[in-house]
């Protein structure tokens, strides 16, 4: 059987949408939402939800984070299979189908196809078409694995409480495992939620130092090639960016904002 973990923080609407979805999806799936620390109304709409399909919700305290949040519902999994989806990650027809068949073999991390709607499109959300899969596409809004793989690398690691770095540093331990990362292009879902309007740039900075994080943490400068933090590449962009930002469109205020987060990280460890 397969679990599908979804964290939530005060995003009810979207909640909803996303379980009304799973209520059409074909296979043995359960589905455990953890709600950490909302205040929306979203828990008196759980504790009287009532799908076709196994539902448990756990109510945790606020501030534990996307990290933490994932592997309290991973624990509380009675599947082999988990599937980490957040609550604003919408799932295609065939979505559940599509990850467990891609567990016929052991050790597989399955990351499927996401996509944006229209208007999102080029505001610096990324979006994953494949053809192939790598240990930094693993994210916690369309990837499956065992659980027994998952506890294997210890999970999620908490200290990545902020915004980022949680999902490319467990992608890495899993390549270090020996797992066998797989493209699903039939396991599509569409991310719906990203604020560009909003807090995307200072998540972006956010994003970019918790990446430099990600890198001193394991000490492998292929990592910070793959992430985009290298100080060469930080060099480059931070030359290049405030001048030709603007022939990327709202993906070019991203990449800076980015840049900024991981040159401050750097020169905060430096200076320490």
């Amino acid at each position: 059987m397969l679990s599908v973990i979804v964290p939530t923080h005060n995003r009810r609407a979207l909640l909803e949408k996303k379980l009304r979805l799973l209520e059409v999806q074909r296979g043995e799936f359960e589905v455990v939402v953890v709600a950490d620390g909302c205040t929306d109304g979203t828990l008196e709409f759980l504790s009287q939800y009532r799908p076709p399909f196994p539902f448990r919700f756990l109510e945790l305290a606020p501030g534990l984070g996307a990290a933490g949040a994932r592997n309290r519902g991973a624990q509380a999994a009675t599947g082999d299979i988990l599937l980490f989806s957040d609550d604003d990650v919408m799932p295609q027809p065939g979505w559940i189908e599509a990850h467990q068949k891609a567990h016929a073999q052991p050790r597989v991390v399955a990351v499927g196809r996401l996509e944006l709607p229209p208007e999102l499109r080029g505001t610096g959300a990324a979006e994953l078409r494949g053809p192939r899969a790598f240990w930094w596409n693993v994210t916690g809004n369309n990837t499956s694995l065992p659980k027994a793989l998952f506890e294997e690398v210890g999970g999620y690691d908490p200290a990545f409480s902020g915004y980022g770095g949680e999902d490319p540093d467990l992608g890495y331990r899993l390549m270090r495992a020996g797992a066998r990362l797989v493209f699903l292009g039939d396991a599509v879902a569409v991310h719906e939620a990203f604020d560009y309007r909003g807090r995307a740039l200072e998540k972006a900075r956010q994003a970019g130092a918790a990446h430099v994080r990600v890198w001193r943490k394991h000490g492998d400068p292929r990592i910070a090639w793959a992430l985009g933090v290298h100080p060469v590449l930080l060099a480059i962009k931070l030359a290049l960016l405030p001048s030709f930002k603007g022939l990327l469109g709202a993906r070019g205020d991203y990449e800076l904002a980015y840049a900024w987060g991981a040159s401050d990280a750097w020169n905060q460890s430096s200076a320490s």
